[in-house]
């Protein structure tokens, strides 16, 4: 590894996790935003539609995506599926409910599910655990790779 990317690895490890949120529900979108503020993260922007997530997933590139399934219209799988082609992100998936999307959604790149109400704790730790995974790559590969 070069010492421009240990350096870079090193301030990875040490920054605060930057956190994109991904709710429909205002009152839920408000504490979890706030649930992850308090465990050190910074929230770097919050959409409450698919199409919002895609085109901030691409211009933010938060570490982390906190995403809602059940969003209105496109559904967090479509959102999941469209970031992970367009801008390859760890995501965290957030539903009340198991059904088959959620499988879908893992299918399509999430790395991790948790189940609403969720925990302060439970955030931290999923949080954690992604950041810690190697960034996702592109299908594709970087733009002007052959």
């Amino acid at each position: 590894m070069s010492k421009d990317a240990d350096s870079k690895q090193a301030q990875h490890e040490t920054s605060p996790p930057r956190v994109m949120l991904v709710e429909d529900e205002f009152v839920v979108s408000l504490s979890l935003k706030m649930q992850l503020e308090a465990v050190g993260c910074e929230v770097v922007g919050t959409a409450d539609n698919a199409d919002s997530a895609i085109e901030m997933a691409c211009d933010l590139r938060p570490d982390v995506i906190l995403m809602d399934i059940g969003l209105p219209g496109k559904n967090g799988v479509y959102a999941t599926r469209e970031i992970m082609a367009r801008a390859p992100t760890r995501i965290v998936m957030v539903t009340a409910y198991g059904d088959e999307r959620l499988q879908q959604a893992l299918e399509a790149g999430a790395l991790l599910a948790l189940v609403k109400p969720v925990l302060e704790h439970q955030l931290k730790q999923a949080v954690m655990k992604v950041r810690a995974k190697p960034a996702p790559e592109s299908a594709g590969g970087e733009p002007g790779e052959a």
